[in-house]
């Protein structure tokens, strides 16, 4: 199944993500960035979609991110 990682700037943004995509079917889970760079610390969000879907529901809700990368041969 392909996936999607996508960093994003706050728990709160990240949260409100995982609600709207939830409305759309997609199921995700919400993980803290591991390395520190000049951009902060962040979470992330691993999503069972692929990101051109997924970054499209996030721009439609006015949901910023960074970094989008698809995921090949994703498990829950």
């Amino acid at each position: 199944m392909l996936g999607c990682k996508i960093v994003l700037e706050s728990y709160t943004h990240a949260r409100k993500a995982q609600k709207m995509l939830e409305g759309y079917g997609y199921r995700s889970q919400i993980k803290r960035t591991t390395h520190t760079s000049m951009e902060g610390c962040g979470f992330m969000l691993i999503v069972n979609g692929d990101c051109t879907s997924v970054t499209d529901i996030l721009v439609s809700g006015g949901i910023p991110y960074k970094k989008p990368e698809n995921l090949r041969r994703y498990e829950e």
